[in-house]
């Protein structure tokens, strides 16, 4: 195995560990790409997600379950793929001529795809359910629930277009005969694909400073195209694709350890650091924000904006009157009552005792 907190490589496929939620925070528990690789290639180990490079089969199902990206494979960027869809004359997604595994791609790229090639996207899944690969059935659940999300989103949205599926089967060769034709087919599109359209995942890393994944950068400017002519923009309901918070006044502390270890920069501190912001537009819903928050002041809320989420608005959450703590002069966000910060006003409670004089005893 590789050093686990950088890059791990199995021939093509990739595992960035400096980009994945579960090494960022060290009580993040997500597991997604470990449901859904077909091989265990992925484990934890010490904490930490390990690929197994030996288990690898490099089928890129994964790829797409990843919300923050840490998953690639050299010869098929989705990303790529989803932004140049709408060039193409061919409307089929297959794993048999077009595609490696469609694991590859998530809710965003069925959504872009769909949103601006102004077309139907059609998914071959005729033969999915007997797939080496699904022999759980856990891959092709996943994938059908991508599918069904993106929809549900382009319904919302009103427009015509969908995400097919093909689930007439046709004579086929045995099943591993037909992965290995189709992994030797991945493997051989090197050489095919443009060097642009493998590599615009990898330039976006790149960037300095870069923490959005690639995949909802192309669905915010995807939705800005489109938003102008919407009927709707703000919805009450929640959703699967995007995410709201609230924070509760009096509960929050401003400690800042939420807007510390957010990833993407959803939360941020106001100029002042007096107070927080949150970008509907950044939040990928990765829950650390709430899990970290001491007083539980942090939760999910109901209701999106698609005006808010295309153009990265962020709305202020909570803000504070800083005032001088009269015990221990120190600072403290002031929430009314007695200028006593929250420590001093615990401790001189819990040890009211040693503070009772002689005289009133």
């Amino acid at each position: 195995m590789g050093n686990m907190n950088f890059i791990q490589k199995s021939n093509l496929f990739s595992f960035t560990g400096t980009r994945c939620l579960r090494n960022e925070y060290f009580h993040n528990d997500c597991h997604i790409c470990i449901d859904v690789c077909p091989k265990n290639a992925l484990h934890i180990v010490r904490n930490k997600l390990t690929l197994f490079e030996n288990e690898c089969v490099e089928c890129a199902g994964c790829i797409g379950s990843c919300p923050t990206e840490a998953l690639e494979i050299e010869s098929f960027d989705p990303n790529g793929f989803a932004a140049s869809f709408q060039h193409q004359n061919e409307s089929l997604l297959s794993c048999k001529s077009s595609t490696p595994c469609l694991g590859v791609f998530d809710v965003e790229h069925y959504s872009v795809m769909a949103l601006r090639a102004k077309r139907n996207v059609v998914c071959d899944m005729s033969h999915c359910s007997s797939c080496v690969l699904n022999e759980k059935g856990d891959l092709e659940s996943v994938i059908r629930t991508k599918v069904e999300t993106a929809n549900a989103f382009l319904e919302t949205l009103h427009v015509e277009h969908r995400i097919e599926t093909i689930e007439e089967k046709e004579d086929e060769a045995p099943r591993r005969a037909l992965f290995r034709k189709g992994l030797e087919k991945v493997k051989e599109s090197i050489v095919n694909e443009s060097v642009a359209h493998v590599s615009m995942t990898a330039a976006h890393h790149k960037l300095p400073d870069q923490k959005m994944p690639l995949k909802r950068v192309l669905l915010k400017n995807s939705l800005k195209e489109i938003v102008g002519d919407l009927e709707t923009t703000a919805y009450e309901h929640s959703s699967p694709l995007f995410f709201n918070k609230q924070i509760d006044f009096q509960a929050c502390t401003n400690c800042g350890d939420c807007t510390q270890f957010c990833p993407t920069d959803a939360l941020f501190a106001t100029s002042d650091k007096q107070g927080i912001y949150f970008s509907q537009g950044k939040c990928i819903g990765c829950g650390i924000c709430e899990d970290i928050c001491k007083p539980n002041a942090i939760s999910a809320k109901e209701g999106y904006d698609l005006v808010s989420i295309a153009y990265e608005r962020a709305e202020q959450l909570v803000h504070y009157e800083m005032v001088t703590c009269h015990e221990c002069r120190c600072p403290f966000p002031y929430k009314g009552g007695e200028p006593i910060c929250d420590r001093c006003e615990s401790y001189t409670k819990q040890f009211s005792t040693m503070f009772t004089l002689a005289k009133d005893l």
